[in-house]
């Protein structure tokens, strides 16, 4: 096997298997035209004509890539997006385990002896756990928007050359934040997971006579709208999607959006006055350590979620007059412009 072979099969060790033998011929043509149109025949070409044009074209690996395309799980254009999210959500795991770890210790007051180091290496563990399937569920999200969000933006902005008067101006309204649509794809997906895969996660862990038990907190009143969270996740997800494709704002997204936030709202307000989201009865506590304060265990624990829809009914009224604001200032600005 000569040098240019050698080449050749080198280059092929980074392709796809089903391509390799259309690209190695491919390439091998190439390699033998260009010699032949260097050469000038001469004759057989010299070892070290052959090296020259081999270096000039290039090491395999890149060779390769420039046939496929770079093969990464998460590329460059997303990975500065990725790790803030990753950072965003291993805070929340952590933040949300540590609040939990503290509510349970209060409650079951198992603050020193061994009850301590066990409850403690339980947690942890379960921590442990938590924040790897956390990182692992985005990293498949976003190996997923890797391959589905088109490309065609990004190498635009990077063929242009950059000038540093751009810093100087002001962002474009209508530009989509990925960052913004990333979080909030991850964050309903991982709700939509735990709610209808892994309801009974959401509850309180307590010790009794070195036994540990899990209560779960949620009601039946909360599955009730659980078609309605699903309902209103998928379109969230979807309409996010869209978004990134897209790359910017759009009279249509805008009225979707508010549809989208007018629906969140009605929901939020109907589970709000609705009955409880948990329960928290004496006979679900029966045989814990806080059977006799059945009653204020489920006032406090039902105030949480009293102050999630809160806070949702408040930021999706902000939204949606933003949102608004936006539509109208959008078609102000056209109508001045065809004027």
């Amino acid at each position: 096997m000569n040098l240019l072979d050698k080449y050749v099969a080198e280059v092929g060790k980074y392709l796809p298997r089903k391509q390799r033998a259309d690209i190695e011929k491919e390439l091998k043509s190439t390699l033998e035209d260009m010699l032949e149109e260097r050469n000038q025949g001469k004759g057989q070409a010299s070892e070290a004509e052959v090296v020259a044009l081999l270096k000039e074209y290039g090491e395999p690996r890149k060779v390769a890539e420039s046939y496929i395309g770079p093969r990464y799980l998460i590329g460059p254009r997303l990975y500065p997006t990725f790790e803030l999210i990753v950072k965003i959500v291993m805070a929340a795991v952590l933040g949300a385990g540590l609040l939990g770890y503290g509510v349970s210790a209060a409650i079951t007051k198992s603050f020193a002896g061994t009850e301590f180091f066990s409850f403690l290496g339980q947690f942890w563990l379960g921590l442990l756990g938590g924040m790897i399937s956390a990182f692992g569920n985005i990293v498949i999200v976003f190996a997923i928007l890797e391959r589905v969000l088109p490309a065609k933006e990004i190498e635009k902005e990077t063929a242009e050359e950059w000038n540093p008067a751009d810093l100087a101006k002001e962002p474009d309204p209508d530009e989509v934040k990925m960052s913004e649509a990333i979080a909030t794809i991850i964050f309903t997906v991982a709700g939509l997971a735990i709610f209808n895969l892994y309801p009974n996660v959401v509850g309180i862990f307590f010790n009794t006579d070195g036994e540990w038990t899990f209560i779960p907190m949620l009601s039946k009143a909360f599955f009730s709208y659980l078609p309605w969270i699903n309902l209103l996740g998928v379109l969230q997800i979807t309409f996010h999607l869209y978004q990134l494709r897209q790359g910017v704002w759009t009279m249509f997204s805008r009225l979707f959006n508010i549809a989208i936030e007018i629906g969140t709202i009605a929901l939020a307000i109907a589970m709000l006055n609705g009955p409880s989201l948990i329960d928290l009865s004496a006979d679900k506590l029966a045989g814990t350590p806080v059977a006799g304060a059945a009653d204020v265990l489920s006032k406090v624990m039902g105030f949480a979620p009293t102050i999630a829809l809160i806070v949702v009914i408040i930021v999706g009224i902000f939204e949606v007059v933003q949102t608004i604001y936006r539509l109208v200032k959008t078609r102000t600005v056209t109508f001045k412009l065809q004027g």
